[in-house]
């Protein structure tokens, strides 16, 4: 038993810990890349005019009313 905690605490460190935080910053740069459709909420490309899952028109961040 004390083995098995041993190895299992081991790979967490060497391999689960190290690989969580690869995955986050990879995530960080892809949420520069995409938006989310306001009518079916699916990741697009952030310069999209129509979504490519429900074809809604969007409007682009600089034509938008303030």
């Amino acid at each position: 038993m004390i083995s098995f905690l041993l190895i299992a605490a081991i790979v967490y460190w060497l391999i689960v810990a190290p690989m969580t935080k690869l995955i986050r910053l990879f995530d960080r740069d892809k949420a520069a890349t995409t938006k989310q459709c306001p009518e079916c909420l699916s990741d697009i490309p952030a310069e999209a005019r129509r979504c490519a899952h429900c074809t809604s028109e969007l409007v682009p961040e600089s034509e938008k009313p303030r």
